[in-house]
């Protein structure tokens, strides 16, 4: 699930060029091609014969199952939840569809769920980053001078991070921030201007994130898209004719030189390959028994790698009272990570709905809430925002993605300590016939759906090679 707002967003909000220079053409090209030619390949049946299990059905999951079937392997997948989508979490109950986890997809130049939009049928609604809107308290829009300077100070912080680690990865972007710029995180709007660039991207609080790598990711490029029908409708054409068993908890693994065999709540399938798909959360959790144990990098892999957080609530009222052609609208609250990102229903779907979200230190503060609470806080920063008492909305709805025992959180980050080769490590074998998969396993693209669906490609074809 990445943030709603990305660094190109604050780009243009500060009426800057675009990052696209951060984009590796060739990665992203490639990646692509491998995810088209992939779906659209001529069958080769190089899997017939061979029973694999995947564990989870989110966007990784499906992915590797529907690219083994179409290979003629026999596969189950086996979810714990009685929905698929895992982290794709779509919600109907205002009347339209909003999305409590993954929201956009990211760059849609070359982006794989672009093509995979193509064959759901679902139309895309293209973000326009200049239709955005920043306000403080009472409505005060900053002037053009002040945020021109906001962004030559956050520029340096991310052009320096890395550098002014020394290289060492232990080394928090809060060490850094209070190095190059020790004022800037306690102003509301340098606060923001934090939030916005990084603690939204990157799902974490600055202190937890390490300054050596947190930038060294890739991305494609192209506009973020909403998917007008809802996110959830991209799994249509994966999930087609899948064997997949909902609500069925896996317990067990254990593997050898016969074989897999996969114990859950409901009992024991065996095969000759499992894959293993639940979010990095559940694998430190430790709610799947590996026997024989995975393998040391791979433990070591798990605890290094962060899973962060990210508080969403979305609500409806009987009419917009806010400016109604803004996509994006930024709060500069005095807490930074308070609803710095507020995403506009009404362009997309001409609904009087939005999308806040919490970031940083405030998405564990928004999760400890109860809906009324939330409410309550809502309203209150609506009130603030443009300077009017709103009615209470007409709907409320939100998950807690950092309780939720399938989950505890959001996706994976680069925390103090972690380096590209943790993410290297899950992506390897994790035993005889065992392999693990999602958006954790791939540092080029973690924490994105994209990111998922090229590693359960890459899972897929990995026991297929292996065959």
């Amino acid at each position: 699930m990445r943030p709603d707002l990305s660094r190109r967003h604050l780009l243009a909000l500060l009426a800057a060029t675009t990052l696209s220079g951060l984009v590796s053409p060739a990665m992203a090209a490639g990646a692509a091609t491998q995810g088209a030619a992939s779906i659209a390949a001529e069958p080769k049946r190089r899997g017939k014969g061979t029973r694999v299990i995947v564990i989870g059905a989110g966007m990784a999951g499906l992915v590797a199952a529907a690219r083994l079937v179409e290979e003629g392997a026999e596969v189950v997948v086996i979810e714990a939840r009685n929905r698929i989508g895992g982290r794709i979490f779509t919600d109907r109950s205002l009347g339209v569809p909003v999305e409590l986890g993954a929201g956009f997809i990211h760059g849609f130049n070359g982006n794989p769920l672009a093509d995979l939009l193509d064959r759901s049928g679902s139309r895309p609604f293209f973000i326009d980053e200049d239709r955005a809107v920043l306000l403080e308290d009472g409505g005060i829009e900053p002037e053009e001078f002040e945020l021109d300077d906001l962004w030559d100070d956050v520029d340096t912080i991310i052009e320096d991070a890395a550098e002014e680690s020394d290289g060492n990865p232990d080394t928090s972007l809060a060490e850094i921030v209070d190095i190059l710029d020790p004022g800037l995180a306690k102003e509301p709007i340098g606060g923001w201007a934090l939030t916005d660039m990084i603690e939204n991207d990157v799902g974490a609080p600055l202190d937890a994130i390490s300054a050596l790598h947190f930038d060294g990711d890739e991305a494609f490029d192209g506009p973020d898209v909403v998917v007008k029908q809802g996110y959830d409708t991209l799994l249509a054409p994966l999930a087609k004719g899948l064997d997949i068993r909902l609500g069925e908890t896996v317990l067990r693994i254990a593997t050898g030189k016969h074989g897999v065999t996969v114990e859950s709540d409901k009992g024991r399938h065996r095969a000759a390959h499992v894959v293993v798909t639940v979010p990095l959360g559940v694998l430190k959790a430790g709610s799947i028994r590996f026997e024989p144990a995975l393998p040391e990098a791979h433990r070591q892999a798990i605890d290094a790698i962060g899973f962060g957080n990210l508080g969403k609530v979305s609500v409806r009222f009987d009419r917009a009272f806010w400016p109604k052609d803004a996509h994006y609208i930024g709060y500069v609250a005095r807490e930074r990570g308070r609803y710095a990102e507020i995403v506009n229903l009404m362009p997309s779907h001409d609904a009087a709905a939005l999308t806040l979200v919490a970031s940083g230190a405030y998405a564990k503060t928004l999760d400890a809430m109860d809906d009324r609470a939330v409410a309550a806080d809502v309203m209150q920063a609506l009130g603030s925002m443009f300077g009017v008492q709103p009615k209470p909305p007409s709907g409320l709805v939100r998950h807690v993605w950092s309780t939720d025992p399938l989950a505890r959180g959001t996706y994976s980050f680069t925390a103090t300590g972690t380096l590209p080769a943790h993410f290297d490590a899950l992506a390897k074998p994790a035993g005889q016939g065992l392999w693990l998969a999602g958006e954790h396993t791939l540092f080029a693209y973690h924490g994105t759906a994209h990111g998922a669906f090229l590693s359960g490609q890459r899972a897929a074809d990995a026991i297929l090679a292996s065959l």
